[in-house]
């Protein structure tokens, strides 16, 4: 497990608050509100994630997940309270400091988001060829480092076309690592795969966030990545979180609004 401790809100806690959890807090919403014209999407949402934590929320589509992740990257601005990044306002922080805490996170889309005219290892180097002045060497070697570690060496010189879509979650997963972020965005990471890759997709991440000690956040609607990627988990309906706790206490939950909503996920 993080270094989430038992000090925490429990599935019978419907509306969570923002409620401490002990560690040092690395991402923080507090009291945002998010409308596009006239739907709310946020509304008066709280929460607080720790640094090493892995915090999921399942809820689903269209209910402002994804708006959570582009809150975090600073791609979209609260009209109301704040969210902040390692102490940084997202809303407020200039241009300079906001490049530099962009280079402390990893991004994993949906659909993994490969440029279809490049090939997997000019994708995953991407990010580095971009913002970076790191030698056209080093920057090979990181790539070749990036794809082992999920389990794809032998991807570099293959273009999109020529990946499966398990291969491709990977190569785009190498391309959220290639900076060495501290914290990792994912975007319903399984999205789009057979069970069996789906499981094998979430146990990568699992396994990636114990190697090597980032925080994520990862939003999601599969029970299988809440079970085997969440130290806490929570249900966002209404533009607010509900039911945060641990993997094993939601999903057993008897609160009748999250079984609700479970369904049938639960097999």
């Amino acid at each position: 497990m993080s270094a989430v401790e038992q000090e925490r809100p429990h599935a019978g806690d419907e509306d969570y608050d923002g409620a401490e959890v002990a560690g040092d807090v690395l991402i923080r919403f507090d009291g945002v509100h998010k409308s596009f014209g006239p739907k709310r999407i946020l509304v008066d949402m709280d929460l607080a994630i720790v640094k090493g934590e892995n915090f999921t929320v399942m809820g689903p589509s269209g209910t402002g997940k994804s708006v959570m992740l582009r809150h975090v990257v600073g791609l979209l601005k609260a009209d109301q309270g704040k969210v902040t990044v390692d102490g940084n306002d997202m809303s407020t922080v200039r241009r300079e400091p906001l490049r530099e805490l962009r280079s402390r996170m990893g991004y994993v889309f949906q659909e993994a988001a490969l440029l279809n005219w490049l090939s997997a290892g000019d994708n995953v180097a991407l990010p580095l060829r971009e913002t970076t002045d790191m030698p056209e060497d080093e920057i090979v070697d990181r790539v070749h480092e990036k794809l082992a570690l999920v389990h794809v060496p032998d991807t570099y010189d293959k273009m999109p076309s020529e990946l499966s879509g398990g291969m491709k979650k990977r190569v785009g997963l190498a391309r959220g690592l290639i900076t060495d972020p501290e914290i990792i965005l994912y975007d319903e990471p399984t999205a789009g795969l057979d069970p069996e890759i789906s499981s094998s997709i979430n146990h990568l991440i699992r396994e990636i966030s114990d190697r090597l000690s980032v925080t994520s956040l990862t939003v999601t609607h599969h029970m299988g990545t809440v079970k085997t990627v969440a130290d806490r988990v929570g249900l966002l309906d209404g533009g607010r979180l509900h039911f945060v706790s641990g993997p094993e206490e939601f999903l057993n939950s008897t609160e009748p609004r999250l079984v609700r909503f479970l369904g049938d996920r639960l097999d």
